[in-house]
């Protein structure tokens, strides 16, 4: 008993006739008397009375159909079983962000995923990146994205990126137009700084002591976002990481090249243990591509309305 066999049964079954059932499966009418008659030496009986212009199903036609129905049910069942696979719909997918990749590069990315994927279920946590290694560790997300990651037991570095700070400043500002600022253009200025806990800060402290110029901090904060914030509003000028500025590319702030060079290193994370989903390869496909759009948006083309 083969496949094409019982598919050519089947349509006669369903179609009335051997010539429909021919033109259904685009096969000859003589193609189709020979599957039916190969399948009637296989099963040892036959499946058709023959009577001049046309047949008629026998008693155990009739029967051997009902089965042939219900696998055919079973077939089309799987088949929707996997269309529901491949477009992820009975997964889920578990992400932890820390604060700044949380304000625009994961939202876009959660956005772009639904977009192409639009019964994957999706969590969002925001949390410190210390926190996120744990808990990408321990398996309890699929994938995080932290900043200034080291080594961590049991998490490896999918992606890794190492942009650098920018200087933002309110557009109009005489030094705006600078293709670079160094510590030395900022000594008079109000200057907006990050903590000193932080590790932008310490490096500008370090950056500081090495061009032995001194700045001083009007007012501290732990976000480039508050930073970026105040500067639109005029407050002065500060130094923040690059995906805080990307926030800011449409709006009176202007963002400046700063020398010297101050990393801020942040890092894909994913468990080393854990087996990696097809949720989780495409979701980091199409997050790398997003963060790369926020810190280099002059190489790239606009975004597409969904994720293939």
């Amino acid at each position: 008993m083969k496949f094409n066999q019982i598919e050519a049964y089947r349509a006669v079954m369903l179609a009335g006739s051997v010539s429909d059932a021919a033109h259904f499966l685009n096969v000859s009418q003589p193609g189709i008397s020979r599957l039916i008659k190969d399948l009637e030496r296989s099963i040892g009986f036959d499946l058709f009375d023959r009577i001049p212009g046309r047949i008629v199903p026998t008693p155990e036609g009739e029967a051997f159909f009902k089965y042939v129905q219900r696998t055919y049910s079973g077939i089309q069942y799987l088949e929707g079983a996997a269309k529901d696979i491949a477009n992820l719909k009975h997964d889920r997918l578990r992400i932890a962000s820390f604060p700044a990749a949380s304000l625009e590069v994961v939202p876009r990315s959660i956005v772009r995923m639904n977009a192409a994927y639009p019964d994957l279920k999706i969590r969002l946590e925001v949390r410190s990146s210390l926190r996120i290694l744990d808990l990408v560790s321990s398996r309890q997300v699929d994938v995080g994205i932290a900043a200034f990651p080291v080594g961590y037991p049991g998490v490896i570095l999918e992606r890794v990126y190492e942009p650098f700070c920018k200087c933002v400043l309110p557009a109009g500002h005489p030094k705006s137009g600078l293709s670079r600022i160094s510590l030395e253009d900022l000594k008079n200025e109000t200057n907006i700084g990050i903590s000193e806990d932080l590790t932008i800060g310490k490096a500008l402290i370090l950056a500081g002591i090495e061009s032995n110029v001194k700045i001083d901090n009007l007012i501290e904060t732990t976000s480039g976002y508050t930073i970026c914030k105040m500067v639109e509003m005029g407050l002065g000028v500060g130094l923040v990481d690059p995906l805080a500025a990307s926030l800011f590319r449409e709006s009176s702030v202007v963002a400046v090249e700063f020398k010297p060079d101050v990393k801020f290193g942040f890092a894909i994370v994913l468990s080393e243990h854990a087996i990696r989903s097809r949720a989780v390869d495409k979701f980091i496909k199409i997050l790398n591509d997003t963060v790369k759009r926020s810190i280099y948006p002059a190489e790239f083309d606009p975004y597409e309305r969904s994720e293939s």
